[in-house]
C-alpha cells in the first residue's frame, strides 16, 4: 500500500554539503614506523591532489596505501565508512564527490536509503555505497515523520490508503493512529531514520558501479594555476565568475574578460584558487598580480618530470615562501637544492644518524628517547629541514636571481 508524497529529483543544490571531507593515507611499507603519519587528503580531489598526496605519504602507487581516519565526513557515515573493509582511493574520492553534490534532503534521504538497504540484508560496502547515490531518486522520504505514530497520522490525514478512502468520519475518528502507521511501514518495508520516513518507491535497482570501472570520475577544475574570476563590481549576475587556467594564451584571457564583460585584468578579482602546487590554492591574494601568476605557471609547465615538481613544492617548504618573485626564482634555481625523498619523518632522521654511528636504536636504553627533539636540532644543525616530500636542504651553487621580467623572457623562448 503506497502512498503519494514528493518524490526527490535533481532540484537545486541550495546547502550542497560543503565541508571538505578527509582521509588519511598511509603506505603499507610504513606503517608502524617512527613518527610517521602519512598524508591527510581533503576529498573530493582532482588528480594533482591525489597524486601531491601520495607523495606526502612517500608512497608512489595508490596500491600500497591503507586509507585511514576519515574526517569531516557526514556522521552517519563514521561507522559504515571504517567498517567497509575493501575500499579504494578512487572509490572514496568518487562517493565524496557524489555527497558534495547533495543538499541536505538528499542527504537525509541517503542515509535513510543506506538503513533500508541494510535491513533488506545487503552488505553495505563501497559498491553499494556508490551505487545507492545513482539510485536515490528510487526512494520516497517524508521529512519530520519519525515513528509509527506520526506516520499514522499523516495517512489518516491524507487518506492514504485505500480503504481508508472508502471509510466514514466517525470510522476514522476510532483508528488507531500508531497501529494505522505500523501497518503502513510494513506494508512499505519503510524506515524511519533521526529525519524522517522513508521507503523504496520502484521495482527497479540499477548496478551503475560494477565494482571494477567506476562510472565517472570527479569533475575537479585543475590546472597548474586555476583562478576563478569576478568582477570587482560584485554583480551578482557575475557572481560565480569564470575560471581562467594558466598558463594562458593571450585569446584565452581576453575570452575570459569577455565572458565578465570586462576590459582588463586589473578589474578582476580572485575569488578561488586551484594550483598543483597546493601552497598556492592558500598564499595567492584575491589582488596578486595574473600576469606575474601566468609567467610562474609557464615556468612550472616546463618542469620535465613529476620528480622535478616534487622538488619545487619541497623547496618552496623549506624557503617558508610566500613571495611571488621568489616563487619565480626558485622555479629557475632548483639547482640549488637537493631533496631526499627516504626521510619520512624528524625521528627517522635521527634514527639515520644513529645507525651511520653504528648505534642500534632498538635497545631498550631508547625506549623513551626523544627522536624527534633530536632529529629536528640535528637538522637545524646542518642547514636542512623536514618538508611534506623529504628533507631539503640547500647545496653549494650559486642562486641567480632573475626580475619577473627577465624570467618571463627566459620562459617565452
Amino acid at each position: 500500500m503506497k502512498y503519494v508524497v514528493n518524490r526527490l529529483c535533481g532540484g537545486s543544490f541550495f546547502g550542497r554539503y560543503k565541508t571538505k571531507m578527509q582521509v588519511t593515507i598511509m603506505a603499507n611499507q610504513y606503517i608502524g614506523q617512527r613518527g610517521y603519519t602519512g598524508a591527510v587528503l581533503k576529498l573530493p580531489a582532482g588528480k594533482a591532489g591525489i597524486a601531491d598526496a601520495l607523495a606526502c605519504a612517500h608512497t608512489p602507487s595508490e596500491k600500497e596505501i591503507a586509507l585511514k581516519w576519515f574526517e569531516d565526513w557526514p556522521q552517519f557515515l563514521d561507522n559504515v565508512l571504517e567498517e567497509c573493509e575493501e575500499k579504494t582511493l578512487e572509490e572514496v574520492n568518487l562517493l565524496a564527490y557524489k555527497l558534495s553534490q547533495m543538499d541536505e534532503t538528499q542527504l537525509d534521504t541517503y542515509e535513510g536509503a543506506i538503513k533500508l538497504r541494510q535491513e533488506d540484508g545487503n552488505r553495505i560496502d563501497m559498491k553499494e555505497l556508490i551505487n545507492i547515490c545513482y539510485n536515490l531518486d528510487l526512494f520516497v522520504f517524508q521529512p519530520d515523520i519519525l515513528n509509527d505514530n506520526m506516520l499514522g497520522e499523516l495517512c489518516l490525514m491524507g487518506e492514504l490508503l485505500d480503504v481508508i478512502q472508502e471509510a466514514s468520519d466517525e470510522v476514522l475518528d476510532m483508528l488507531d493512529e500508531e497501529k494505522v502507521g505500523r501497518a503502513l511501514r510494513k506494508s512499505d518495508k519503510g524506515v524511519f531514520t533521526t529525519k524522517g520516513y522513508l521507503f523504496f518507491g520502484s521495482d527497479t535497482w540499477t548496478e551503475t558501479y560494477d565494482g571494477i570501472h567506476l562510472p565517472e570520475h570527479p569533475d575537479i577544475h585543475e590546472g597548474v594555476i586555476s583562478l576563478r574570476l569576478s568582477s570587482l563590481d560584485c554583480n551578482p549576475e557575475k557572481y560565480n565568475g569564470v575560471w581562467l587556467d594558466l598558463p594562458a594564451e593571450e585569446t584565452e584571457i581576453e575570452q575570459a574578460l569577455e565572458r565578465l564583460e570586462l576590459s582588463s585584468l586589473e578589474s578582476c578579482i580572485i575569488t578561488e584558487v586551484r594550483s598543483i602546487v597546493p601552497l598556492f590554492n592558500y598564499q595567492i591574494a584575491s589582488d596578486t598580480d595574473i600576469n606575474e601568476l601566468n609567467i610562474l605557471a609557464e615556468r612550472i609547465q616546463t618542469f620535465p618530470d613529476r620528480e622535478t615538481l616534487i622538488k619545487y613544492k619541497a623547496v618552496l617548504e623549506f624557503e617558508q615562501s610566500n613571495d611571488l618573485e621568489l616563487n619565480l626564482n626558485i622555479a629557475n634555481n632548483l639547482n640549488c637544492y637537493e631533496l631526499d625523498p627516504s626521510i619520512i619523518s624528524l625521528e627517522c632522521y635521527a634514527e639515520q644518524v644513529f645507525q651511520k654511528a653504528g648505534i642500534d636504536t632498538d635497545d631498550p636504553s631508547f625506549a623513551y628517547f626523544d627522536f624527534r627533539g633530536y632529529g629536528e636540532r640535528y637538522m637545524l644543525k646542518k642547514g636542512a629541514a623536514m618538508t611534506p616530500y623529504g628533507v631539503a636542504s640547500r647545496n653549494e651553487q650559486t642562486f641567480v636571481w632573475e626580475s619577473a621580467r627577465s624570467v618571463s623572457d627566459m620562459v617565452m623562448q
